[in-house]
C-alpha cells in the first residue's frame, strides 16, 4: 500500500475499533474481569496501530496486538480485510511502563542515562540535556514518571541522582528540582511521557554525551522508516542497539500507576539480536540514530514481541517532547 492509503486506514481503525471491542457483548471473549467499573481506569487493551515499511516503497498496517483473544475476533479479521492483507501482526501483551529492578552509581558530572528520580519513587534514566525556549537555562529531560511521580508531584519538588532505588537520597543527593511537566491523562490520548527539571548550580554535567556512542548531534527527521538503526543509553541495560519496526503508533494502552492509559502516535522499536532493546528503569532514555540524531524517548516496553520475542520498546517522538517541553536539544 502507498504511505497515505495506510495513513487513512489506521486514522479510521484507531478511532473505531477499539470502541467495538469493549462492548459489552466483547467484555467475556476479551477475557476482561469482572470489577467495578471505577476501579479499572482508562482504556482496555485491544489493537494498536501503526506503519511498517516493507521493501521498496511498499507500506503494510503494522497491528499490535495486547491481547491475544482479540485476534480471534470478527473486529481483527475486518481490519486484516481491510488492508488487503497487506499487514504485520505481532502479539506484544500488556507494555508497562519501566520500572526499576537494577542498581546504579552516583554520577558526577551527571550524564546521559544515569540513573535519576523524584525523590518519592523509585528510579529511571536521565535522557538528555536540554535548553528552555524561554530563558536559556540548561535543563535535564526524562519522562513524567520518573521526575514528577505520575502527576503526582509540584513545580520545585527535589531530583535525586541516583534515584531513591539506587541509593540517593536527601539532601546529599539532591541535584535539581523539577520545573514542567505534560500531565499524564487516564481519559483520552497521550502524545507523550514527558518532564523537565532545573540543575543545581552546584552540580556539573556532561552536555549530551552518551557513554559508547559519542556526542548528540542534534535533533534527528520527524519520519523514521521501519528497520532504521537506533541505540540508546539507560540506567539498566546500558547501551543496546535496535531498529525502528513501526512507526506513528495509535492506541497503545500502557500499565501505569495511575491506570491504562492511552498513546498515540508512538514510536516501536526491537532490539538487536537476541536481546531486548530496553528492561525496567530505562525510562527517559534517549533514543539516536545512526547519525547520533535525538529521534525519541523512551517510556514503555513489553516482555514478549518483535521477530526475537523479546519484546518492544515504544518511545515518544522526540520533536514532540521538545515541543511540549518548549526546550531544545542543548
Amino acid at each position: 500500500m502507498q504511505l497515505e492509503s495506510v495513513r487513512e486506514l489506521k486514522a479510521a481503525l484507531s478511532k473505531t475499533i477499539p470502541e467495538k471491542l469493549l462492548k459489552p457483548a466483547r467484555a467475556q471473549s476479551l477475557a476482561v474481569p469482572a470489577s467495578p467499573k471505577a476501579g479499572r481506569a482508562g482504556p482496555e487493551r485491544t489493537m494498536a496501530f501503526g506503519i511498517r515499511k516493507k521493501a521498496n516503497s511498499d507500506f503494510v498496517l503494522a497491528i499490535r496486538l495486547q491481547r491475544r483473544e482479540v485476534g480471534n475476533t470478527p473486529e481483527f479479521e475486518a481490519v486484516v480485510k481491510k488492508a488487503k492483507n497487506e499487514v504485520d501482526v505481532q502479539y506484544i501483551g500488556r507494555a508497562y511502563k519501566s520500572a526499576t529492578p537494577w542498581h546504579q552509581r552516583r554520577q558526577r558530572p551527571l550524564r546521559c542515562g544515569c540513573s535519576v528520580g523524584h525523590y518519592k519513587l523509585t528510579a529511571g534514566t536521565l535522557g538528555c540535556f536540554v535548553k528552555s525556549r524561554k530563558d536559556g537555562s540548561v535543563l535535564m529531560l526524562s519522562n513524567n514518571h520518573v521526575l514528577a511521580n505520575e502527576n503526582d508531584a509540584a513545580v520545585g519538588d527535589h531530583i535525586l541522582q541516583p534515584g531513591d532505588y539506587d541509593g540517593g537520597r536527601r539532601p546529599n543527593d539532591v541535584v535539581g528540582q523539577l520545573v514542567n511537566f505534560l500531565k499524564l491523562k487516564v481519559n483520552g490520548s497521550n502524545a507523550a511521557d514527558c518532564a523537565v527539571a532545573t540543575i543545581n548550580e552546584s552540580i556539573s554535567y556532561k552536555p549530551n554525551d552518551l557513554d559508547g556512542l559519542g556526542v548528540v548531534t542534534g535533533l534527528g527527521p520527524s519520519f523514521l522508516d521501519s528497520g532504521a538503526a537506533v541505540a540508546k543509553v539507560g540506567r539498566t541495560t546500558g547501551l543496546t542497539r535496535g531498529r525502528v519496526t513501526a512507526f506513528e503508533m495509535d492506541n497503545v494502552v500502557v500499565s501505569f500507576g495511575l491506570g491504562d492509559l492511552r498513546f498515540d502516535n508512538q514510536v516501536e522499536v526491537e532490539g538487536e539480536g537476541a536481546d531486548a532493546f530496553s528492561a525496567g528503569g530505562d525510562s527517559g532514555s534517549l533514543i539516536v540514530d545512526d547519525s547520533l540524531r535525538g529521534i525519541a524517548l523512551l517510556f514503555a516496553g513489553t516482555d514478549q514481541g518483535g521477530e526475537n520475542g523479546a519484546g518492544l520498546t515504544y518511545s515518544n517522538p522526540l520533536k514532540v517532547v521538545l515541543d511540549q517541553m518548549k526546550v531544545d536539544l542543548l
